[in-house]
């Protein structure tokens, strides 16, 4: 699923790539974090302004090899399956990631790991096919929409300059918002 010029569609057919909870909502139970619950997916409901602000930017972003894009409470939500729950629910390791693109100029972000005690969101940034290596994308906040995500994700600093940059757009600032995660674990 492509979201940019199809995010108006998606929008208005119950639409629309990376956390008050506190941290503990991340965090499963010690008996969630048995073998049997490793499995599942966080959920990432991208902020309905960032979709409006890509589609004005012409940028598409799509799901990369292991996640997958879903209608969600109005607006687009990647989901990224977990591969890994370590450190008692402290470190949460996944799959898949999101290209942002524009033409044959991309970034893909992937193979996301949330580093609860740290509040950060770590990934494998890859710029035009130059890996630039795992950098801190996302803050964890306190989220102000719980329909949306348990958790407010907010640009670091790299993260905004990485996308500005690579698109040549100062579009993005440190701390925007970005989306709402959801960590479902099974």
């Amino acid at each position: 699923m492509q979201v940019s010029t199809r995010v108006r569609r998606l929008a208005m057919t119950t639409v629309a790539t990376v956390t008050a909870l506190s941290l503990a909502v991340l965090v499963p139970a010690p008996a969630q974090a048995s073998a049997a619950a490793r499995e599942g997916t966080t959920r990432v409901a991208v902020a309905p302004a960032v979709v409006r602000k890509l589609d004005r930017l012409g940028l598409a972003a799509t799901p990369t090899k292991g996640a997958d894009a879903i209608s969600y409470e109005g607006t687009v939500a990647f989901r990224f399956p977990i591969t890994d729950i370590a450190n008692r629910g402290k470190t949460i390791k996944h799959v898949g990631g999101v290209k942002i693109s524009a033409g044959h100029t991309y970034i893909t972000v992937k193979r996301f790991t949330i580093k609860v005690r740290q509040g950060k969101v770590a990934a494998t940034v890859v710029a035009n096919g130059d890996t630039v290596g795992r950098v801190d994308v996302f803050n964890l906040r306190a989220s102000h929409r719980p329909r949306l995500g348990d958790t407010r994700l907010t640009l670091t600093a790299a993260a905004a300059h990485a996308i500005n940059h690579t698109f040549g757009a100062p579009a993005f600032d440190r701390n925007d918002n970005f989306g709402f995660a959801t960590v479902i674990t099974r």
